[in-house]
């Protein structure tokens, strides 16, 4: 039986490469004579053998047409006429050589003839023949099994024939169990879900086809093979596990979608240094906060600014002013905390002179005059008593404020922007907060996030602050990455103020240029300690409380890590893995 099969380019790069003058050696070697053709009839090979049986040296023949060589005539003769093929007996010098014909076939078509010849049938002669052809079998066997891509080959009826060892790596099988089955038998015990040996029996042509096989993308490309008639005597199929292709086909994606976002950040990053350019922020939550800025800035509406103490709501108000039309305006800010409330109402509105006891004598300007086509910050709002809400509000609605002692009342053109760290819904719940007055203040409501909320924010803050105290005070003080790694994980309940205040004080007490971890206060350590407890309550189904978790931790890697590489390191598992399950709960 003769089969012909095709290996693809990276199996031809596996085969050991011959030199010229080996195989001239082995052909050498070889008691029968050995002559080689090409399809035109080129002389490519002539063994030692053939020069001793036909009495004519190589160097005399090679390179020449077989039919413009004399004493190879008859040779030639019998090519022709038997269309390379056969066993044939000519008679040349007065001996009598047995020529055996064979084709040379290279993708379906003939590509030259190797014409064996010896004097005789000699049990010796043919033993060799034998051997030659055992060895070149043994060697094909060799190609085949320790190809990297698997191998099926059945004949026309789909029976298996033949697997190699990759194939029953990839599909987890014996070859036991799979030699003699036909492929649909294959199909229907689901060692694989689809076939390309069907798809290539059915069309003739090659096929291929792509399969899920436990977790394994595998792609199976069927090839016909065709006898000299033409007829389809079998199929080659050639199997390859993509699954590595196909991870890194998805890493590709996710690295050039993370690419567009990081160019379009970016971009967005540098538009609002050039509107912010004091203020540092990296986190996502205050660039919120400033895109918000920016559109609150285009309008004149009433703002409320909301954060706990220290995270920067006066900055914020800042912004506002400076970006709003207003800017060439007056920005004036008063302390509702600060101001004794006797004193409040004068500062705020204003008197006329001799409106009371020590007023001056030309009458004072109050808050809201001063700020006229600029903009108003009371900071802590929530301070207010109740009974200067009633006046604040009066002035609000009707854009007009009266002096103390004064009859008149005096137009103004104000912006109004006020700020809390106090949650002033509570606040009216209680009744010290009147609820008309907080709906015309909060028409606009900007929420500033605490520092623990956007830990992003820290470690540039830091050596914002760091830089200005060196500056200030003539140091060169450096923080160690432990420390910056202790203070980014601390929660900083005093926010930015609490920050800067122990980023001056380390700058000023550190008698060392470096500032590491010791030198730190131990109440920061107490807050960065890690609980490792997972606590459900409740119950549900394992399997959803698995994928609730393992969605949670993966979203967890994806916020502290870079890369998919870096997160597969710190979950423990494969890079691959890494990158299905983020395509898994991205999709969810």
């Amino acid at each position: 039986m003769k089969l012909s099969m095709h290996l693809d380019e990276n199996d031809v790069k596996k085969m050991p490469q011959l030199k010229i003058q080996k195989l001239q050696m082995i052909l050498d070697f070889l008691y029968c004579g050995i002559l080689t053709l090409d399809h035109q009839g080129l002389i490519l090979a002539f063994n030692t053998s053939a020069e001793i049986i036909l009495n004519i040296k190589r160097n005399t023949i090679i390179g020449k047409y077989i039919q413009d060589v004399e004493s190879l005539q008859e040779v030639a003769s019998v090519i022709s006429q038997n269309n390379g093929m056969g066993r044939h007996k000519v008679e040349i010098n007065g001996a009598k050589i047995i020529v055996n014909l064979n084709k040379m076939i290279e993708n379906g078509k003939s590509v030259g003839v190797v014409a064996i010849l010896h004097k005789s049938s000699s049990a010796e002669c043919i033993d060799q023949e034998l051997n030659v052809t055992e060895s070149l079998l043994k060697e094909i066997n060799i190609f085949i099994e320790s190809s990297h891509d698997g191998f099926l080959i059945t004949d026309n009826k789909g029976k298996v024939i033949r697997v190699n060892a990759a194939f029953e790596r990839v599909f987890s099988v014996s070859r036991k169990d799979v030699l003699g089955k036909t492929a649909q038998e294959l199909v229907k015990t689901g060692v694989y879900g689809k076939s390309a040996a069907l798809e290539t029996l059915r069309t003739s042509q090659t096929c291929t086809v792509i399969m899920e096989n436990k977790g394994r993308k595998i792609m199976a490309t069927g090839t016909p093979v065709f006898n000299l008639q033409g007829k389809l005597t079998s199929v080659v199929v050639n199997v390859r596990d993509i699954t590595e292709l196909e991870n890194l086909k998805l890493q590709l994606e996710y690295q050039q979608k993370l690419n567009e976002k990081y160019s379009y950040e970016i971009k967005e990053m540098r538009k609002r240094q050039e509107n912010f350019p004091d203020i540092i922020m990296h986190s996502k939550e205050m660039h919120q906060v400033m895109d918000m800025v920016c559109t609150v800035a285009e309008v004149d509406s009433t703002v409320l600014v909301t954060g706990e103490s220290g995270v920067g709501k006066e900055i914020v108000t800042h912004q506002i002013h400076k970006l709003s039309r207003r800017n060439k305006g007056p920005f004036i800010k008063i302390n509702c905390g600060a101001i004794p409330y006797t004193l409040f109402e004068s500062e705020l509105f204003g008197y006329e002179p001799g409106a009371f006891t020590g007023a001056k004598s030309r009458g004072k300007m109050g808050f809201f005059e001063l700020a006229h086509e600029g903009t108003l910050f009371l900071d802590e709002i929530g301070e207010l008593n109740v009974d200067m809400q009633v006046k604040l509000l009066r002035v609000i609605q009707e854009k007009e404020v009266t002096r103390i002692g004064g009859e008149k009342s005096i137009k103004i053109d104000v912006r109004i922007i006020t700020a809390t760290n106090r949650d002033l819904k509570k606040m009216m719940e209680k009744g010290e907060f009147r609820q008309d007055l907080f709906y015309r203040l909060n028409v606009l409501n900007i929420q500033i996030p605490p520092l623990r909320e956007r830990r992003e924010d820290i470690a540039p803050l830091i050596l914002n602050f760091l830089e200005k105290f060196n500056k200030k005070y003539k140091k060169k003080k450096v923080f160690t990455n432990e420390a910056v790694r202790v203070l980014t994980e601390y929660d900083w309940p005093g926010n930015i103020r609490e920050l800067e205040n122990l980023v001056e004080n380390l700058v000023i007490l550190v008698k060392q240029d470096e500032i590491t971890t010791q030198h730190l206060p131990e109440n920061l350590f107490s807050s960065t300690l890690c609980d490792d407890k997972i606590i459900v309550k409740g119950i549900i189904p394992l399997k959803k409380a698995i994928e609730i978790v393992e969605s949670q931790i993966v979203n967890n890697a994806k916020k502290k890590c870079d890369t998919t590489r870096q997160m597969a390191k710190v979950l423990g598992v494969n890079q691959s893995t890494v990158i299905r399950k983020l395509k898994q709960y991205t999709q969810h």
